[in-house]
C-alpha cells in the first residue's frame, strides 16, 4: 500500500466521497440495526422527540453505542496512521506505543479493586495508564537519541508486559466473576454515555488539525532520520507531537471503547492501497475506514446473534488476522524479489 501507484485528483476526491457515503451509511444502519430494528421514520420522529416510550428507550440507548463506534474508529485510524509514519513500519499499530496495554492495566485495576465505580472513573483510570505507559516508553526509547527500531521493541515489550499483568490481576482476584473485565478487555460498546463519548471528540477536535498541518513533515518522517533534518525538520520535536497526539487519540478511544486492535494497522493500509502514500490523502481516506469499519462491526455484533452480543473487538479481530497475515506474507514475498 505505501507504493501504490499515484493518483489522479479527481480520482482521490472520488474515493473519498464514496469512503464518506459508506461512514453515512454505517451510521444510519448503525442507528437502525441492533436488538431491536427501528425505521428510518422512527428515527426522524426520534430526533423530533415524538417518539413512543419504548423507541425513545431504545434509540436513547443506542446512539452513544453508535457514536463512540464511529468516533473510536476514527481515532484509532488517525493514530495508526501517524504511528506507521513516524515509525517507518507497516506493521506498525497504535499499540506497540505501550498504551494498550497500559490503559488495559488502568481499568481491570480499577473493575477489580473499585468493582462498584462509574463509567467516567473507569474511562479515567484508563486513560491515566494509557498516559503513565506512553511516557515509560517514549522515555525508554529517547535515551541516547529517539530510535525508531527501539521504539518499536521497547513499545512492544511494554505491550505484552501490560497483557500479563492485565491476566495476573483478573486471574488472581477473582477468577470467577471476570466478565466485566473480559467484556472491556474485548473492545465492546455496551453501556456506553454520552460523557463516556465526549473525550474522544475533544482528541479529534484537537489532534485532526494539528496532523493536517503537519502531514509534510509526516511524508519526510515516513522516508528516513537524514532528508527531514536536511530540509529544515526538527526531527525530535516532529517525532515527539505526532507520537503525542498519537497517544492522545489511542488514549481517550480505548477508554471509551476498551481494547479495539487492528483498526489502527488495517486503516492506513487501505488508505494507501487506493489513494497512495501522501498524508494529505492517505489522512481523511483512513479516518473514514477506520469509522467505517469499527461502526459495521460494533453493528454486526448487536444484532447477528441478538439480544446476545459479539464485541466488536473481536468482530475487528476476525477482521484483521487475515489481513495481517496477508500483509506478512507479501512483505516477505517482497523481499524475497528484491
Amino acid at each position: 500500500g505505501g507504493h501504490a501507484a499515484v493518483r489522479s485528483r479527481a480520482f482521490v476526491t472520488s474515493v473519498i466521497a464514496v469512503c464518506a457515503v459508506v461512514a453515512t451509511a454505517a451510521l444510519v444502519l448503525g442507528m437502525l440495526a441492533g436488538d431491536t430494528w427501528v425505521l428510518l421514520g422512527d428515527i426522524v420522529n426520534w430526533v423530533q422527540g415524538r417518539t413512543g416510550p419504548a423507541y425513545t428507550f431504545v434509540l436513547d440507548a443506542r446512539w452513544p453505542r453508535v457514536a463512540a463506534a464511529l468516533l473510536a474508529g476514527a481515532a484509532l485510524a488517525l493514530a495508526g496512521t501517524t504511528v506507521q509514519a513516524v515509525c517507518r513500519n507497516p506493521l506498525a499499530e497504535p499499540g506497540i506505543l505501550g498504551i494498550t496495554g497500559g490503559a488495559g492495566i488502568g481499568a481491570v485495576s480499577l473493575l477489580t479493586f473499585a468493582p462498584m465505580a462509574g463509567v467516567l472513573a473507569l474511562s479515567g483510570a484508563a486513560g491515566l495508564g494509557a498516559v503513565a505507559a506512553f511516557a515509560l516508553v517514549y522515555g525508554l526509547a529517547r535515551r541516547h537519541g529517539l530510535n525508531s527500531d527501539r521504539l518499536v521493541l521497547i513499545g512492544f515489550a511494554v505491550w505484552q508486559g501490560g497483557t500479563a499483568i492485565i491476566t495476573f490481576i483478573v486471574v488472581s482476584s477473582d477468577p470467577w466473576n471476570t466478565g466485566k473485565a473480559l467484556t472491556w478487555l474485548s473492545g465492546s460498546t455496551y453501556g456506553r454515555t454520552a460523557p463516556q463519548v465526549l473525550p474522544v471528540v475533544i482528541a479529534l477536535l484537537i489532534a485532526l488539525p494539528v496532523v493536517v498541518a503537519v502531514r509534510r513533515e509526516l511524508d519526510l518522517l515516513a522516508l528516513d532520520d537524514d532528508t527531514p533534518r536536511v530540509l529544515g525538520v526538527r526531527l525530535e520535536r516532529a517525532r515527539l507531537v505526532a507520537l503525542g497526539l498519537a497517544a492522545l487519540l489511542t488514549a481517550t478511544a480505548v477508554s471509551a471503547v476498551g481494547v479495539i486492535g487492528f483498526v489502527g494497522l488495517v486503516a492506513p493500509h487501505a488508505a494507501r492501497a487506493l489513494v497512495g502514500g501522501r498524508h494529505t490523502r492517505v489522512l481523511p481516506v483512513a479516518v473514514l475506514l477506520g469509522a467505517t469499519l469499527v461502526s459495521l462491526a460494533d453493528t454486526l455484533g448487536r444484532s447477528v446473534i441478538a439480544p446476545a452480543q459479539v464485541p466488536a473487538g473481536l468482530v475487528t479481530a476476525m477482521i484483521g488476522t487475515p489481513y495481517f497475515v496477508w500483509l506478512l506474507w507479501r512483505s516477505r514475498a517482497a523481499a524475497a524479489a528484491r
